[in-house]
């Protein structure tokens, strides 16, 4: 069993020197509440006692305590030969000293026209719209060059935006992209004009200026394994460990339930209705669903729960294996959990995603005869047109449409 960093007052005086030295002993708490060894948490702490006695030497205050401080120490100590690490520690201690409002967040700079503009774009995605902070980001990432590129002075000059400026920023940024990633800037920057020609940012509405791009959703064929694949990667998950536990529960939500990666790890503990044996879903557009929770699920979640995630505050289900102990982040660990399944399986596969299981789990029900409706109730899709994809893969029904070729067979 793993022990918990579990320091002692007597332990700690020695550290309660220089102006940190009062929450040393609260920072220790945080510590050992985030499931840090001993060893790591006593480093730590050690970190701490020698940037308050460095901070005493330099006669800096609680009060006055700010990045640029922690900067100057840790180039300080580095150029003492010590390793190039503790920033990461430092930054917490900062956190946690602003969170109990012991010391003051910096006042935010003020924001420039273009700041301001995003910031307001943002809030009209989230609260008008509805959109998840994902898609925020990505929206807000793909104009921000558009809308930089009409900041003259620190003055945008929105008003005086033409047609032609849309379409020469299209084509000046598109050549030798991808076809999504054109399709991102394409929608982005129709969202974003719409806002601006709503809010009165621009005159006229240029939604119709921005140059049409020849992609449609039935261009590809759906990314997805097959049932024996798919049985074949949840196999090679080893159960004897907690991390092999920890990835086979969610591997099992991709593969059964067909989730989305941000939907599993929003997942929290409140979620789980096990007396109704159901699921609660927070999908995109903070939508609520409820799904079954399946056998074979309901028991590696179960196993999971009871047997190996750390003791933590956090309601989230699926924790971090180490220190700190809070939950997964975002799209990039459950990508890399498939990754890593995928090449235990030893399945070679040029698409490698996690919502490659969704697709799975939809190209699977076709085969066994459901409807596109009903997958797209399961996969709780907004737009029957998404669903639509689907019907490519289905071989069998495509046949019975498919004219018979007047040369004869090759």
């Amino acid at each position: 069993m793993l022990v918990r960093f579990e320091p002692q007052p007597e332990r700690l005086r020695r550290f309660l020197a220089g102006p940190l030295g009062p929450h040393i002993e609260s920072f220790a708490t945080l510590l050992s509440r985030q499931g840090y060894r001993p060893a790591v948490g006593w480093r730590k702490i050690w970190l701490v006692a020698e940037l308050s006695r460095w901070l005493e030497r330099k006669h800096v205050t609680l009060k006055d305590l700010e990045e640029r401080y922690i900067a100057a120490f840790l180039q300080a100590r580095w150029r003492r030969g010590a390793k190039r690490c503790g920033e990461a520690t430092l930054m917490a201690l900062l956190q946690h000293l602003r969170v109990s409002h012991v010391i003051r967040a910096p006042a935010p700079e003020p924001l420039n026209d273009l700041g301001l503009v995003e910031q307001e774009y943002g809030r009209f995605l989230t609260q008008e719209r509805g959109l998840m902070q994902s898609t925020v980001d990505l929206y807000l990432r793909m104009v921000r060059p558009f809308v930089a590129h009409h900041l003259q002075q620190g003055k945008l000059r929105l008003n005086k935006l033409v047609a032609k400026d849309v379409i020469n920023f299209v084509l000046l940024n598109t050549p030798r992209r991808g076809r999504w990633f054109t399709k991102s800037i394409i929608t982005g920057l129709r969202s974003f004009l719409g806002f601006s020609f709503q809010t009165g940012r621009t005159t006229t509405n240029l939604v119709a200026a921005v140059p049409t791009v020849p992609i449609s959703n039935l261009s590809d064929l759906p990314r997805y394994l097959q049932p024996d694949q798919v049985e074949k990667v949840l196999r090679c998950c080893d159960r004897r460990t907690k991390v092999g536990k920890r990835d086979y529960a969610i591997l099992l939500l991709l593969a059964r339930l067909g989730l989305r990666s941000s939907e599993v790890t929003k997942l929290t503990l409140d979620d789980i209705g096990w007396a109704s044996g159901e699921l609660l879903i927070r999908g995109k557009g903070a939508r609520l669903d409820k799904l079954p929770l399946l056998q074979d699920v309901g028991e590696a979640l179960a196993n999971y729960l009871q047997n190996v995630r750390p003791h933590c505050s956090s309601r989230h289900v699926f924790i971090r294996s180490r220190a700190p102990h809070v939950g997964l982040l975002g799209a990039s660990t459950m990508g890399s959990i498939v990754l890593r399944a995928l090449d235990r399986a030893h399945i070679r596969s040029h698409h490698r995603g996690a919502h490659m299981f969704r697709h799975s789990l939809a190209t699977r029900m076709l085969g066994h005869g459901v409807s596109l409706a009903q997958i797209g109730q399961v996969l709780r899709h907004q737009n029957v047109q998404t669903t639509e994809v689907y019907a490519k893969v289905d071989l069998i029904a495509l046949r019975r449409l498919a004219l018979p070729w007047r040369g004869g067979a090759l």
